[in-house]
């Protein structure tokens, strides 16, 4: 990958495992996020980072902290084929 940035410059696992959470726990469980979204809080290189973000999306959804989303209808933990979104799970909803 390029970086417009030295890569140790770029966000670790955990910094975007943060920003997901907390992207996510902002809009509700009501609404989604589209990883995309974590990317662009990182400025202008956000598509370089873009697998780093659906890794981290399927780690949080691996624990059941996300739930996959498309067409409006909730994939739970099996990531869809194309574009995707992700909603918090409800802290009710914890197992």
């Amino acid at each position: 990958m390029m970086f417009d940035r030295k890569d140790e410059d770029q966000p670790t696992y955990a910094i975007l495992r943060q920003r997901v959470i907390d992207l996510a726990a902002q809009r509700g469980p009501d609404k989604t996020i589209c990883p995309s979204e974590v990317a662009k809080t990182f400025g202008s290189y956000w598509r370089d980072l873009m697998p780093r973000v659906h890794q981290v999306a399927e780690q949080l959804c691996a624990e059941r902290k996300l739930t996959f989303e498309k067409g409006g209808i909730s994939h739970g933990q099996n990531r869809p084929s194309g574009n995707y979104r992700l909603r918090i799970v409800a802290d009710d909803q914890d197992d």
